[in-house]
């Protein structure tokens, strides 16, 4: 199949004889053709959870590494991140739904897409995108970032010893663990770093190296990661999980920052109002979020559908500024917007039935109308688009659906 711009649908039945296979041969051309990799991945704690897996591996294996995190894929950050020298490039919980953008910007270098949103097929044979959802799975339901990136570091080298990190990296799917997901979990249970703990007719996990339940834990991740991106966060949050110890009275420090500013933007929202359009229902935040992480619209978007002042049957959609700075990477050009969009309770079970159309569809199709790109899951998803457009952006979404 060729490259394309057009979201994969997902099989019927998953493949596991064929996506093992392909991450066994995956695993084999990387080990033999890799001495230097850079380690790509998002700032939320699945992504967080995910680069700290793939570097114990590489480490192991004695391959020199380097790191970088970014919260969306664009052109002129990918040009960035390809123009650094490594023999590899390693994805890991973002880059699927672009795979085709890096596939055009890798040369000859080996990539691995390491992912769980939605993804889009490739046909460079250095460029393997080992998508789950590519072999039959979900990425919404039986596979994390954390897990997909586990499944192939357990190829590369013995790595027991971090299955915790896709457990908690698997936090943000919720409900227990299954499919994929639950391989990690029996690991890390085996290695006696994880505990499985009965409530409310679900279980729950304990990760005893931390002392916290595995969605506690992923909450004080992101929180690091993404409140405190611009403050060596990520790389603060990655070693935390190296080294099995987390600081938590800086994570209680940023998530107080972080609810004061929340409880701000809320109450001007509650008081003056959302826009409502026929099928969508949008806010900006401007700069109220500045010095935090754009993922943190994601969260607080994911927060605001739950207010009553929300319509449920509607669309939601957040605007932010985007910083031109990115660390570790430096300016990139152009002015950003960040949109973060989420589906209501009600509008949620309406995609699920087939009735509505799913949140990535709308996102990627109507950032790529107005120049931007974006990626996401069926109810959740998020892109950049240049600033000044978000008016076409709400206006493609509405014609779409």
């Amino acid at each position: 199949m060729s490259a394309t711009s057009s979201m994969v649908h997902r099989g019927s039945n998953a493949d596991y004889t064929r996506y093992f296979d392909e991450l066994k041969r995956a695993s084999d051309l990387f080990r033999s053709s890799t001495s230097k990799a850079l380690v790509i991945h998002h700032d939320d704690a699945d992504g967080i959870c995910s680069a700290a897996i793939m570097l114990s591996a590489l480490e192991s294996l004695g391959i020199q590494t380097g790191r970088v995190c970014i919260e969306k894929l664009h052109p002129t950050i990918l040009s960035k991140i390809h123009s650094l020298e490594y023999d590899a490039y390693v994805y890991t919980d973002i880059g699927s739904g672009k795979a085709e953008l890096i596939e055009k910007l890798a040369g000859d270098k080996l990539v691995i897409i390491l992912d769980h949103h939605d993804p889009v097929m490739v046909t460079k044979p250095n460029v393997m995108n080992l998508n789950p959802e590519l072999y039959g799975f979900s990425g919404e339901r039986d596979v994390s970032g954390a897990t997909a990136t586990y499944l192939f570091a357990e190829k590369l080298a013995d790595v027991k010893h971090t299955a915790w990190a896709s457990v908690v990296g698997s936090a943000e799917l919720g409900g227990s663990l299954t499919s994929l997901n639950r391989i990690p979990l029996e690991h890390a249970v085996e290695v006696g770093d994880v505990e499985i703990r009965e409530s409310a007719g679900r279980e729950r996990y304990y990760v005893i190296p931390f002392g916290e339940a595995w969605d506690k834990l992923s909450t004080m991740l992101t929180i690091l990661g993404s409140v405190g991106y611009y403050a060596d966060g990520p790389r603060k949050a990655v070693e935390s999980c190296i080294k099995r110890s987390l600081d938590k009275n800086e994570v209680e420090v940023l998530e107080e920052r972080r609810k004061q500013v929340f409880s701000r933007v809320m109450a001007n929202l509650r008081r003056y109002g959302i826009n409502h359009g026929d099928k969508v229902q949008w806010f900006s935040v401007g700069d109220s979020f500045a010095g935090m992480g754009t993922k943190v619209l994601g969260t607080f978007t994911s927060i605001l559908v739950y207010r009553g002042f929300i319509d449920q049957r509607k669309y939601l959609v957040g605007f932010m500024n985007f910083p031109r700075m990115i660390p570790e990477l430096g300016e990139v050009e152009g002015e950003w917007i960040k949109v973060s969009v989420r589906a209501p309770k009600l509008l949620t079970e309406l995609i699920n039935r087939g009735a509505m159309p799913p949140v990535s569809k709308l996102v990627v199709e109507a950032a790529d109308y107005v120049g931007g790109y974006g990626d996401g899951h069926s109810t959740a998803a998020s892109g950049l688009i240049p600033k000044g457009a978000e008016d076409y952006f709400l206006k493609r979404m509405e014609e779409l659906i």
